[in-house]
């Protein structure tokens, strides 16, 4: 039986070292029909060497798996993100951080999923690994009730956003590359925060639009994310409210003018998700208590603190 051809992006920035390891476990996956492609960020160190050297060693060796190497100017995460869906070929696309992994299944589990008619989206859940606190955690392996034939679908998106955190990210995700290609889908440009969420909204907005309503969750930790890493953004970008408060006006325009009851409700839930997030993550950052003043309420920030700790 012919398996899809899957595309896998992946940025790079200074982190040749991790990439390769990441590449030597996709070439070895047994998922045979893959085509990778790898955008080096204009990386300051040595990586864009380290990965030639990989796809010509691989290209002697196993010229099954494509790699596809490009180097671009220094612009971001997203912009070598988007630089690669113009290159891309396959049936279906999977983006991984170039400092994280996946489990050995997942390819195979997650294509199982996505080929299914009416299927938009597969998203998996995550090992989430703290690289200081050398902890893992397995997050988002409980079931999510699917979809009722009768529920709203954007309903439906709002109330998972609001309830559960696997819908966020784009890397945990296999997508449909017609409907990225059809809509000429990017990533924003010029955003640090949430641009996976944004991305995401607007592939599940064409995919309704094309008549993919289904959503498949694989209650499984197979997406293996590090989260400390000396590249990592996050932690920095996710201090300022401006930027929770984008994506939420973003979110707001994404449901449209005249949201319903229920649509209504379920912002509001997001909201109080965001802002409990927002704490948590001001709480948990290596700042000094004068700069996390700077970013949360002095009386709140006892509490998120405490909450912190209980929520490790």
């Amino acid at each position: 039986m012919k398996t899809p051809l899957i595309s896998i992006i992946i940025p790079i920035y200074n982190t040749g070292d991790k990439a390769v390891k990441l590449l030597n476990s996709l070439v070895k996956d047994s998922y045979e029909n893959l085509e990778i492609i790898c955008v080096d960020d204009g990386s300051k160190d040595d990586s864009f060497s380290l990965l030639s050297e990989f796809c010509r060693q691989q290209k002697l060796t196993d010229s099954r798996k494509k790699i596809i190497l490009i180097q671009q100017e220094n612009a971001g995460p997203a912009a070598a993100r988007n630089a690669a869906l113009k290159r891309m070929h396959g049936e279906f696309v999977a983006f991984i951080d170039s400092d994280d992994t996946v489990s050995r299944k997942y390819l195979t589990e997650m294509s199982q999923l996505l080929d299914k008619d009416g299927v938009a989206v597969a998203t998996a859940g995550f090992l989430y690994k703290r690289i200081h606190q050398k902890t893992e955690k397995e997050m988002f392996t409980n079931q999510i009730e699917e979809r009722k034939a009768d529920e709203d679908f954007k309903t439906y998106i709002l109330k998972n956003l609001a309830s559960d955190g696997r819908l966020y990210a784009s890397v945990n995700k296999m997508f449909r590359t017609e409907i990225i290609k059809k809509y000429d889908l990017k990533f924003p440009l010029g955003w640090d925060f949430a641009e996976d969420t944004n991305f995401v909204l607007q592939y599940l907005e064409c995919a309704r639009r094309e008549g993919f309503l289904g959503l498949k969750f694989l209650a499984k930790p197979y997406y293996i994310y590090h989260y400390g890493t000396e590249t990592s953004t996050v932690a920095s970008s996710s201090l300022p409210w401006e930027n929770w408060q984008r994506s939420f006006d973003y979110l707001k325009r994404w449901v449209g003018d005249n949201p319903t009851r229920d649509q209504k409700y379920w912002l509001s839930r997001v909201m109080i998700r965001w802002r409990i997030s927002h704490a948590l993550a001001v709480a948990r950052s290596n700042q000094r208590l004068t700069e996390k003043w700077k970013y949360l309420n002095p009386l709140v920030l006892p509490f998120a603190s405490l909450a912190a700790k209980i929520r490790k």
